[in-house]
Order: C-alpha cells, then structure tokens, then sequence
C-alpha cells in the first residue's frame, strides 16, 4: 500500500529538521503531504529544504504534496500542479500545462493571473446576483489551495 505521512507527524520542526529525522526508517514515505512547511523560513533555508526533497524523491521515487502560497524560487522545483477553486479542480497536470514557465515567465505570475481571474470572476457573479435582487449568500470564503506535488520518477 502507500504510506502517507502528514509533515506534522515528523518527529521535528521545520526549523530544526534533520535529514536523519526525515530519513530513518520509521519517516520513509512514498507520499510526504506538507502545508505550508517553509512560511517562516529564510530564503536560504527555504530553498536548502527544497533541494533536499528534490533529490530525496529522485533516489526514493516519493511524491511529495506541497500547498504553499509562497511561489518564489519553485519554477524548477514543480513538476505537477493542482489548482483548485471552491473545492474543484479547476487546472492540474504535469508542469507542462504551463508552459510559461518555459518562457520564463515566473510561478508566482502564473498563478496571480488565475487568482485575480478568480476573484474578478467572483466579483461579476456578485453583482450579477445583487443587480438581480438576488438574496443568495455572495460572501467570497478563500478556498482555493495551490499544491504541487514533485513528482520526480
């Protein structure tokens, strides 16, 4: 079967993580879910951790699940993409269903061009609804969640 392992069932702290903490036996996982694991690390820290996940799912064929809103420095690190609005998929694929990222374009861009779709397209439907004396419920609750799993096989 698959063995899942959620990050906050690591025996260790984003700021103080170990390889030997990820690595030992009892850690070694085929799916590694991490939500928001780097927000409050440094650039370099950050980026030492990513590079780190890279080659551990290159030598152990793992997929690690990555939901971050923090795109910095994650052109070269994604190799899928899961976008997901009120609950459903919505764009997801292998990296090559962006293929700005090719152009050089940067994630961060990518992504902030779908989110402000989003909220404009949230926008109109308010207002479409209100202009029709519509009295359905138009608060916007954020629901979305970028991940990325890497999947390096």
């Amino acid at each position: 079967g698959v063995h899942v392992t959620l990050w906050s069932d690591l025996p260790c702290d984003v700021n103080s993580l170990r390889r030997q903490d990820v690595l030992s036996p009892a850690n070694i996982r085929q799916v590694l879910l991490m939500d928001e694991i780097t927000v409050d690390m440094d650039v370099l820290g950050r980026m030492d951790l990513l590079d780190f996940f890279k080659q551990e799912c290159e030598q152990r064929g793992a997929t690690i699940i990555y939901a971050t809103h923090i795109f910095d420095g994650l052109e070269q690190w994604v190799t899928h993409i899961a976008y997901l609005e009120d609950g459903q998929l919505v764009r997801g694929g292998s990296r090559s269903i962006l293929p700005q990222l090719n152009e050089g374009q940067k994630l961060l861009h990518v992504v902030e061009q779908w989110l402000r779709r989003e909220r404009d397209d949230r926008r109109s439907k308010a207002a479409a609804a209100a202009a029709n004396g519509s009295q359905q419920q138009t608060t916007v609750v954020p629901s979305r969640t970028p991940l990325m799993p890497n999947k390096h096989l």
